[in-house]
This record gives structure tokens, C-alpha cells and sequence, in this order.
């Protein structure tokens, strides 16, 4: 099987091209002086070459007698056809490499600007590279911002979109899209720099769900102050999890199959006005019966939590149900 080039080593070998057939002629020019002056060096083989090549009219280092003129004739037109082929060639490519790269980006920016209720990622590190994966294996659209075109390129590999830029600037979040976008994740490696983004972002699109990473404890109310709906510290976040799995590890057992979409699955639905549970009550729906499926919480627009309604509890537009059953029981509802 043969396997593609890798695109740098491709261009490698084609510029590798152009030089290697300017480098052979002048070999040949070479040795071709060389056996009509045997007495003469390298040096001065490579002298006359260049001068012939190049065509600088600069003396020769020894008397040139017919032969010798004609060979240099030969070199002249040889090398201004050979150097014109190689430097054409290389033009070429450097034309045709700009041009990958203005189409590329062009491309990439129609992608964006065609996207709605997508997510951007802020950071494309350890944590926004596990964050862009999962939502990724979710379903979900994701464009990624960084600074760093090393990054980029990393995000470009996996086959997502990214803007290269600061995230703090408001020019890269509405290059991401983030007035049409649904949730901003903001995981850069500083808590001031998640703070500005998250500033940014709700000033631009004031709908935005926001979630940002503290790396500190004191930063999470600056964040929530700041505009974030939700701030994740992951020491806080870390620590109870080991205190979770020495406490209750059947608990976070469970949970965790549930989550990663095993035999049992959680996942929460939020209801649209064309959603034919709306205006029903969960004992007309019968979900457990007729889906196997069992909610376990509903949050209702104003925020408000109920925690296992009851049979009478009526749905409302806008509600998100918290629901768990067999897999893919809870796309069936839809």
C-alpha cells in the first residue's frame, strides 16, 4: 500500500526539483572544462562555470582555444535555459503555495461563517484539546482560538476549525463566530486571560453560555462576576472526585458508565415548542413504560430545579429534563 506524502515533505521534494537540475548542469559544465583543460583545478573549473553561467563577462584564468569556446557557448545557452526552467519552477511553487494558503484560509472562514450554535474553545492546551474531543465524540461543532500556530496546526490535524488570534481580542471571538455561537469554553492557561475572554464574549453576544476554568479557588467569583454561568476549578474539581471514589466509588462507577454512553446513559433534553411533551403531564407520557427511560430532574426556565416530579408534574417549553435509561432510549423522545 502506498501511503501519501506528508504536505511538508511533498514540497521538499519539489523544491528539491528546480535546484538539483541547477546543481547537475553545473557539474556537468564543470567536468566538461576539466577534460579540455586537464591541467586546471576544481576551483577554477568552478570559476569558469559560475561566470559562464551567469553570463557576468569577467576574464577567464587561462586562454580559452576553440574547443574551450565552444563548450563555454554551450554552458552559456545551457545555463540560461537551465536557470530560467529552475527559477520559473521555483517561482511557481512559491505562487502556488500562497495561494493554497489565501484559498485555504478563505475556506476555513466560510466554515466558520456558516456555523450556528457551535462551541468555541479559547486555548487550545492539555484541557481545551480533552474538552474539543469530547465534545467532538458528541456531536457537537467545534471552532478552536489560539495564539499559538502550533496549536493550530495540532487543532487543523484532528480535523477542526480554529482562528489563530488572542481570544481577549473581540476581532478573533467574532472570527469564531461567537455572535452566533451557543457556549464559549474558555480553558487558557491564565485566570486573567480567561476573566478578559469571558468579559469580551458576554459583552458581544449577552445569550452566550459561558464556561471558564479557574486554576485558582479565589478567581471562580471574579469569573461568575465577570459573566461566566458555570467556573470549573480543577483542584477543587480533582479533589472531590478522589473523595467521591474512596466514599461512594459504586456511585461514581455508575455515573461514569453513564455518562461515557455505556449499557445505561444520562443525558438531558430540552424541550422546544414543537416538542410533543409540552403540555403533558410525566403520568400521561409514561416514559418509563413506553421508552425506559426515567427523569430524574427537570430545570425550569427561571432556573428553578424539581428533583423527581411528581407523576402530575406538567412539562413546560424551555424545560431541560434530566433523563436516564437504556442507550439510546433518550434520543427516541425526539
Amino acid at each position: 500500500m502506498v501511503s501519501a506524502l506528508r504536505p511538508e515533505r511533498h514540497w521538499a521534494l519539489r523544491f528539491v526539483w528546480p535546484v538539483g537540475i541547477l546543481v547537475s548542469f553545473i557539474l556537468i559544465a564543470m567536468t566538461g572544462y576539466q577534460i579540455l583543460n586537464p591541467e586546471q583545478t576544481l576551483l577554477e573549473a568552478f570559476y569558469m562555470t559560475i561566470i559562464s553561467v551567469t553570463t557576468v563577462g569577467m576574464g577567464e584564468v587561462y586562454p580559452v582555444n576553440p574547443a574551450g569556446m565552444v563548450w563555454t557557448s554551450i554552458v552559456i545557452i545551457g545555463g540560461l535555459i537551465t536557470g530560467t526552467v529552475a527559477m520559473s519552477m521555483i517561482v511557481a511553487m512559491i505562487v502556488e503555495g500562497q495561494i493554497r494558503i489565501i484559498f485555504g484560509r478563505r475556506q476555513l472562514q466560510r466554515r466558520i461563517a456558516s456555523l450556528s450554535g457551535h462551541v468555541i474553545v479559547c486555548g487550545y492546551g492539555r484541557m481545551g484539546r480533552l474538552v474539543s474531543d469530547e465534545l467532538v465524540a458528541a456531536g457537537k461543532q467545534v471552532v478552536v482560538i489560539d495564539n499559538d500556530d502550533v496549536c493550530t496546526r495540532a487543532a487543523e490535524a484532528t480535523g477542526l476549525l480554529y482562528v489563530l488570534g488572542n481570544a481577549e481580542v473581540d476581532e478573533t471571538l467574532i472570527a469564531a463566530g461567537v455572535e452566533r455561537a451557543a457556549v464559549v469554553v474558555a480553558t487558557l492557561a491564565s485566570d486573567a486571560d480567561n476573566v478578559f475572554v469571558t468579559l469580551s464574549a458576554r459583552e458581544i453576544n449577552p445569550k452566550l453560555r459561558i464556561i471558564a476554568v479557574a486554576r485558582d479557588i479565589s478567581t471562580q467569583d471574579k469569573l461568575l462576576r465577570a459573566g461566566a454561568n458555570r467556573v470549573v476549578c480543577a483542584n477543587t474539581l480533582g479533589a472531590s472526585r478522589m473523595a467521591a471514589v474512596v466514599l461512594r466509588p459504586a456511585v461514581v462507577d455508575f455515573v461514569e458508565m453513564a455518562g461515557q454512553g455505556g449499557e445505561i446513559e444520562m443525558d438531558q433534553v430540552k424541550l422546544a415548542e414543537t416538542s410533543r411533551l409540552v403540555g403533558k403531564s410525566l403520568k400521561e407520557l409514561e416514559l418509563p413504560h413506553k421508552f425506559g427511560v426515567h427523569v430524574c430532574a427537570v430545570q425550569r426556565t427561571g432556573g428553578e430545579s424539581v428533583y423527581q416530579p411528581a407523576p402530575d408534574f406538567v412539562l413546560a417549553v424551555d424545560d431541560i429534563l434530566v433523563l436516564i435509561g437504556p442507550r439510546g432510549s433518550v434520543s427516541a423522545l425526539d
